[in-house]
């Protein structure tokens, strides 16, 4: 599980992730063919991503690529590695940098939107080429709601070294959230001209994403992959979002480098 993007002052990273996003990948197991020793993978790419959600301007910014894949103590205690099937649980962190009108030509008279870290868990369950799984956050800085993901993935692998993925994505907030980044208040409404709107919680969005990743040989790798939001409920009902879009695209691509440590 990668650490997908880093956010500049208005993306996020997630999202899925997602600040850095260390997710701790594999059910415990007492059965794994490695030797004593942790496995990680270090990386980093470039992501274009919309300069704030909803928006329709986009930016190129940088992101790190963090996975940690296995570790396995002499005892015969092992996290992570095996055949990634069956259920994991996974750590699930989030950033949304800060969203400041002064940067934004469409949100002229909106108030600044301080930086957001989110500390959530989630589960994902593998059957074959199947994986389903869910993430869910809580915001304990720059907003107080919830937020999270369900979405799913079909896997193939065409050779050996190439992992192909696609699957459909839907996510889920609530008021806290949605207030903070597509409500507008009656003061920001006399400043900014739009017109004052309160955001319920539910469903924020339904779309698909696509990922490759190619393992040139047992040090290097890279990944690439696109994904397609679109905004739904009262999140897409916003008069921000008439200054903004409610299609929301990703595009990415990172080089990796894999270390293995034996104890």
């Amino acid at each position: 599980m990668t650490l997908h993007r880093l956010c500049t002052r208005t993306t996020m990273l997630g999202c899925s992730v997602a600040v850095l996003m260390l997710p701790l990948m594999g059910a415990v197991s007492a059965q794994d063919a490695t030797a004593p020793g942790i496995g990680f993978e270090i990386g980093l790419g470039g992501i274009v991503a919309p300069s704030y959600e909803g928006s329709k301007r986009y930016l190129l910014s940088p992101y790190p690529i963090i996975s940690f894949n296995y570790l396995k103590l002499s005892n015969g205690f092992s996290l992570g590695g095996g055949d990634g099937q069956g259920l994991s649980f996974r750590p699930s962190f989030g950033f949304i940098g800060e969203r400041n009108a002064k940067d934004e030509p469409a949100l002229i008279g909106m108030n600044t939107v301080d930086a957001a870290l989110e500390l959530g868990a989630g589960l994902k369950y593998t059957a074959g080429p199947i994986s389903v799984f869910g993430d869910i956050r809580y915001g304990v800085s720059g907003h107080n709601g919830v937020v999270g993901e369900i979405g799913a993935d079909y896997a193939i692998k065409p050779t050996e070294a190439l992992t192909l993925s696609l699957g459909p994505r839907l996510s889920f907030a609530s008021s806290g959230y949605t207030n903070t980044y597509f409500g507008v208040t009656a003061a920001e409404a006399v400043t900014s001209g739009f017109t004052a709107y309160s955001a319920g919680g539910g469903i924020k969005s339904a779309g698909v994403a696509a990922n490759a990743r190619y393992d040139f040989n047992d040090q290097w790798a890279g990944e690439a992959g696109a994904s397609w939001n679109r905004l739904v409920g009262d999140a897409a009902n916003s008069p921000l979002i008439a200054a903004g879009s409610k299609d929301q695209y990703t595009a990415k691509i990172g080089l990796i480098r894999k270390f293995q440590f034996d104890f």
